[in-house]
């Protein structure tokens, strides 16, 4: 018996049947000390991290971190969840090169996309699996090496440990996977920009040096088989495992195409096969893939694409357009969604079934949803976004009901203005979603607006606050969430939600002048005003600038209406934050108007990103000091 090693990785996922094989833990491993055999991933020798290293925070069945993974895939543009998944385009397509769509899986589009990105540069490699008597992962170089591994081969591959095999010399490798490996594919790919840390180095310097990524493929996926079950069933039944040239799923049967013809096997007979992971797998489509392919929805010889994003889409119509692909829009989207939902079942039967056994179950799914997140306890929470905190009574009452149903009962209101559902069960946490988007109640994240009541609201309020925050929160809190970028935005210079101490922070200003004709010298305005700013000279009121906050209090209380608005709008602070290395905002324009806002937030967000090298561990604040307050604040108001 073999040596078994400290590995969290082989308690939490490999013992419980959740690993899905999909080889990102090898990928990442410095030490390259994983390997696989019949039974999943295991160490074959001592970890110096004691198994808690790049392989825990990358595999997808600790957690697949789907809303912000989203946000880079769909280029922080990513929508709620749907059965299918995101999409900017569907088509039914085949290659038009007959070698390619004779022997390819369902006309051979996936083969040709790949073709055409080897042809054109786009690529100098692909990671997929080969062979069909004993699938293995492998790394192509060549759109001659491409055509040996057409077809689909529905055994459980750890197909991303291949990445670690891809020679120097090659920079962009495209990934060839079912739904579980795209999501390894897509936590190894986004890792560093997920707010984590950085890619773990070996005690020697050791790294695991992936290639780029520039395209990710997804393949439909029902489930896979345990090759060594599958194998020996197949012999069982008198299958000469040396003559399979292509295997098919069709509705219940698994169609294998033999030298001597074709024989159908039932799924039934076949299900004991299944790897483990498999069964609690909820993605059927590959949501988070750049393009989707498969054979439902489209006819007989033809390949369902899905284009997920502007890069997927722009992949498929220059292909097209190049000739090695030919479309139609004949696709039965309704089909796609009764597969999609087919899984579901399955997996919710599966999970069923593994709660009623008492068995340990990683609710790996629940940041699949914007504003879930685990709880220390094992339960987990639901931020629902406020307006800023002004909702009406209705949509609270709404929230105070879902608590009751799927919570422990409780909200929290949070110090950004949110409401969170507390105590939410793994297993709830996918109704309790259904019904929050069916209440038309909206979840959010972190790294949004905040904002006091403004003029609104408050009698102290100089500008209007809710309105702008709200807006503010749609055009940025995707955008600059992965940074952690917190806004706050006060009606007035008292700056009652701290704008300052934000990573951006807009305060309303009020600057006022005195009319000399008017003022009496009374004095009424240097008696409220808090800063010492105003001072009588002469008998008339003189406003000392360099003391002045632009609070407006003079103009509010002139008696004899002297003190008069001169001006009115925003100062704009950035830098600021409170967290684990606190730093002090600085002024990055002392009055700007709404309209200019959110151009200024947007290039301070690209100055940011431009100097950050450690995401994750650097606010904006630390990286205005790393370049100096006087560079970054002439780069961001540069035209």
């Amino acid at each position: 018996m073999s040596e078994e090693y400290k590995w969290f990785l082989k308690d939490a996922v490999v013992d419980t049947g959740m690993c899905t094989l999909c080889g990102a833990c090898a990928a990442v491993c410095p030490y390259e000390i994983i390997e696989f055999d019949e039974n999943g991933p295991k160490l074959k020798e001592e970890c110096y991290r004691n198994g808690e290293g790049a392989c825990k925070d990358v595999c997808q069945r600790v957690m697949t971190d789907a809303a912000r993974i989203s946000m880079n895939v769909f280029n922080f543009k990513s929508l709620p969840p749907t059965s299918i998944g995101q999409y900017q385009k569907i088509v039914s397509a085949r290659a038009t090169a007959p070698s390619i769509a004779e022997n390819g899986q369902d006309g051979g589009a996936v083969t040709a996309l790949l073709g055409y990105c080897f042809d054109n540069g786009l690529i100098d490699g692909a990671v997929t699996t080969a062979g069909f008597t004993k699938p293995d992962s492998c790394i192509i170089t060549s759109k001659e090496e491409l055509m040996d591994t057409q077809g689909a081969k529905y055994s459980a591959v750890p197909v991303m440990a291949a990445l670690r095999q891809s020679k120097d010399e090659l920079k962009n490798v495209a990934m060839v996977g079912v739904p579980c490996q795209t999501y390894g594919t897509r936590r190894t790919q986004f890792f560093t920009g997920l707010n984590v840390h950085p890619m773990e180095v070996g005690m020697n310097g050791e790294k695991a040096d992936i290639p780029n990524i520039p395209y990710t493929i997804g393949l439909f996926c029902m489930e896979n088989f345990n090759y060594e079950k599958l194998s020996e069933h197949m012999k069982s039944i008198g299958i000469d495992l040396d003559k399979i040239k292509k295997y098919a799923i069709r509705l219940d049967v698994m169609i294998v195409t033999t030298d001597d013809g074709e024989i159908e096997i039932s799924l039934k007979d076949i299900a004991d096969c299944v790897w483990d992971g498999c069964r609690i797998c909820r993605d059927a489509v590959s949501k988070v893939a750049d393009i989707s392919a498969g054979h439902v929805g489209s006819s007989t010889g033809w390949t369902t694409l899905i284009a997920r994003n502007d890069k997927g889409l722009e992949l498929l119509e220059a292909a097209e357009k190049a000739g090695y692909i030919e479309t139609v829009d004949d696709v039965d989207i309704s089909m796609i969604e009764d597969f999609a939902a087919i899984k579901m079942r399955k997996f919710n039967k599966e999970l069923a079934k593994r709660l009623d056994d008492g068995k340990k179950v990683n609710f790996y799914w629940v940041r699949d949803y914007p504003g879930v997140r685990p709880e220390a306890n094992g339960t987990n929470f639901v931020k629902i976004k406020t307006n800023s905190g002004i909702v009406q009574h209705d949509y609270i009452a709404r929230v105070a009901e879902l608590a009751e149903k799927y919570g422990d009962g409780s909200l929290e209101l949070t110090s950004r203005k949110s409401v969170e559902i507390q105590g939410i069960k793994g297993e709830n946490v996918d109704s309790l979603m259904a019904d929050v988007y069916g209440s038309g109640l909206k979840t959010i994240g972190m790294g949004y607006a905040n904002a006091c009541p403004g003029m609104d609201y408050c009698p102290e309020g100089l500008v209007t606050t809710k309105d702008l925050a709200n807006e503010l929160t749609m055009q940025f809190a995707q955008k600059l969430t992965p940074h952690k970028m917190k806004i706050g935005v006060a009606g007035c210079p008292n700056s009652c939600v701290r704008a300052e101490s934000n990573d951006i922070g807009i305060v309303g200003q009020l600057r006022p002048k005195i009319d000399t004709e008017k003022c009496t010298g009374c004095g009424r305005c240097s008696e409220l005003c808090k800063l010492n700013a105003i001072s009588v000279i002469s008998g008339k009121a003189v406003i000392d600038r360099d003391l002045c906050i632009n609070c407006g209090w003079c103009v509010r209380g002139c008696p004899h209406e002297a003190a008069v608005e001169d001006e009115r709008g925003y100062s704009l602070w950035i830098g600021g934050n409170d967290a684990r290395r606190p730093t002090n905002g600085v002024l990055l324009k002392a009055f700007c108007t709404k309209e200019e806002i959110p151009a200024l937030i947007d290039k301070v967000g690209k100055t940011f990103v431009k100097y950050r090298t450690k995401p994750g561990k650097e606010r904006l604040g630390n990286i205005i000091a790393l370049v100096g307050e006087g560079q970054f604040i002439s780069e961001v108001l540069k035209e």
